[in-house]
């Protein structure tokens, strides 16, 4: 189950926004660019890191899409500085980003770097809903399915990009976990590798999805399911766009025999345990503006994936292959569209209940559907939207926050209208007595209209209304960009 984290510094960060104008006054730092050169080629000079105070020098250079010596027209420079600029935002490193440039006596350009880093490190309480997404949780609003603790999580490590996160959760869940992400382990900047390992048990489980919701089994003396996995991870990015990334991992979940009761096919061959290894292959490419909230671009990605390895005599043997493409548009200065289709196809061997999650998780749904579960081993998906900039991207430096990286608040608000729809296709559930699912083999459309909360530290709040094919409507709460 994807747990949906609510942490009380999104809240706090929204309230700084709406501070009284004497608390808080638009900040111009950094934004000044010098006119271009008057020759019709830019040569690239001299390049000056200012503001990298924990970020190595070579982590910057990496992003940038020229290098001192370059000879480049000058509208493909000005394109070039600008891509630099939202690459190096892309990487969660820094606030604010900015390059300038300055022609010299000698004829070339030399090129400033600006910038402003984030905080890194946050020892932060955990505090979150363990259902799909916070709307379910509040329509039931019940606390025992609050997970409480507390994370380490410590962002560009060494100053090399690296990431650390150490998390202990209590409460609804009892979990551990830890993880650690290093970007390039050699000189050129080409290759990757993270690991991680997480150990989880609970009082309750998921043991079936009825009338299109999950239905849960629980157990207040015993632990109706303990899990534990691990997983490593290599990457290989040679240019700028085109990441390769190959993972292997284990998993094993176990369950209580009650659970195989209610639902014979929850584990594979009616096990009260699973033990499985998977690879996966996955490919992307990437030429979004701002990768948490893009407006103009492109990306697309497949996945091919296999669960279970026959010479291991592993209990499940299946695979899978995803693939996505997302589309964005500027259409003038102040509208925006944007399309994404999204799909999975899967091979005809059997899936455990366990391991088939089509549509209602993450961000794979229907708008309108958010308290839906669809499952099945091949789906479909397609969202729209069209959105119009109600406050341009602003600046606020509220002088009165004692730390410099949180005083510099950026954030815009868009409104936008959007319609979606899905299909799954399921060949193993949807036949099983007394489950009453509408939703597979079935066409789901939605639509609506929301509004959009964009701030720094990849911050997003979402506020949607939107129908759905029966006629339900509703406002939805969201913590993500749409697309």
């Amino acid at each position: 189950m994807l747990l949906h984290k609510l942490r009380f510094r999104t809240f706090f960060f929204l309230f700084l926004i709406f501070l009284k104008p004497g608390y808080a006054q638009v900040s111009g730092q950094y934004l000044t660019k010098t006119s271009d050169p008057d020759t019709s080629e830019t040569v690239i000079g001299d390049i000056t890191l200012i503001g990298n105070k924990i970020t190595r020098d070579h982590i910057l250079l990496r992003e940038l899409a020229f290098q001192k010596g370059d000879t480049l027209s000058n509208s493909d420079f000005d394109a070039k500085r600008i891509r630099s600029e939202e690459n190096l935002y892309n990487t969660s490193l820094f606030n604010i980003a900015n390059l300038t440039y300055l022609k010299t006596p000698e004829g070339t350009t030399s090129i400033f770097v600006i910038v402003k880093e984030r905080w890194y490190i946050f020892p932060l309480p955990v505090f979150e809903v363990v259902d799909r997404n916070f709307n379910v949780w509040w329509r039931t609003k019940d606390y025992s399915r609050i997970v409480y603790g507390g994370v380490l999580s410590w962002n560009n490590f060494r100053g090399r990009n690296e990431t650390v996160a150490l998390a202990v959760r209590l409460g609804y869940i009892q979990q551990i976990s830890f993880s650690y992400s290093i970007p390039y382990i050699n000189k050129n900047q080409h290759s990757g590798l993270s690991f991680g390992f997480s150990y989880s048990r609970n009082h309750q489980a998921a043991y079936q999805t009825i009338k299109d919701d999950i239905a849960y089994y629980k157990d207040t003396a015993e632990y109706a399911r303990v899990a534990y996995s691990g997983a490593v991870e290599y990457t290989y990015r040679k240019g700028l766009y085109i990441t390769h990334y190959f993972s292997a991992g284990f998993t094993n979940i176990e369950v209580q025999d009650t659970v195989l009761k209610l639902n014979p096919e929850y584990l594979a061959n009616g096990k009260s345990d699973e033990k499985y290894f998977s690879i996966r292959y996955l490919y992307r490419k990437d030429h979004r503006d701002y990768v948490y909230y893009p407006l103009k671009g492109y990306t697309y990605n497949i996945e091919l994936a296999k669960n279970g390895i026959s010479l291991l005599n592993d209990d499940v043997n299946y695979a899978y292959l995803t693939g996505e493409i997302k589309k964005f548009w500027k259409f003038n200065r102040r509208f925006y569209g944007s399309a994404s289709f999204r799909g999975k196809i899967s091979d005809h061997r059997f899936q455990p209940y366990y391991n088939t999650r089509a549509l209602g998780f993450g961000r794979d749904y229907v708008r309108g559907y958010e308290y839906y579960v669809v499952d099945g081993q091949h789906f479909a998906l397609i969202k729209t939207n069209l959105k119009f900039e109600l406050f341009p991207k602003k600046e606020l430096h509220a002088g009165f926050i004692p730390f410099e990286k949180f005083a510099t608040i950026p954030f815009s608000f868009y409104l936008n209208i959007f319609g979606d729809a899905g299909y799954v296709e399921d060949t193993q559930f949807s036949n099983v007595r007394n489950t009453s699912n509408r939703l597979p083999n079935s066409w789901l459309i939605g639509y609506g209209l929301g509004i959009d909360f964009v701030s720094y530290y990849d911050i997003i709040i979402r506020l949607d209304y939107s129908f759905n094919k029966f006629g339900e409507s509703g406002l939805f709460l969201h913590f993500a960009a749409p697309i």
